[in-house]
């Protein structure tokens, strides 16, 4: 008798535990920020000057991708041969490119091409990324 007394507490103090842990658990609830006028003003300035500004897009000729070694080569070669344009030298890693210009259409980058293949082959025109 003595231990199903034993068992019947033990059940019932569990129950009631759980009980009161559930009633003591965390609520929803509601949380308010407050900000000033100022704040507000300045974060709808941002918004409308970043809508306003328009994508930039330019093509860019790639003439090489490889070592560093190469990269500088080709782009050596290119700054002696042309003089209108600037090869620049990008690091992707492992990888360095070598890229010319930044044409403002596709059109302006394609007859750009056509006079460097006659010196580089295996240049390219890459799509543009779009900057602001």
């Amino acid at each position: 008798m003595k231990i199903q007394f034993k068992k019947y507490t033990f059940l019932i103090i569990i129950l009631v535990g759980l009980n009161t842990t559930a009633s003591f658990s965390q609520k929803a609830g509601e949380v308010h920020v407050q900000t000033s006028p100022q704040i507000k003003n300045v974060i709808a300035k941002k918004i409308a000057y970043n809508k306003a500004l328009k994508p930039v897009k330019k093509y860019k000729i790639q003439l090489f991708y490889g070592s560093e070694q190469g990269a500088k080569r080709v782009s050596n070669e290119f700054n002696a041969t042309f003089s209108d344009l600037r090869a620049v030298l990008k690091f992707n890693s492992p990888d360095w490119k070598v890229l010319v210009g930044a044409f403002k259409t596709r059109l302006e980058a394609d007859r750009a091409l056509v006079d460097i293949k006659k010196e580089f082959p295996d240049a390219t025109v890459r799509n543009p990324k779009i900057k602001r």
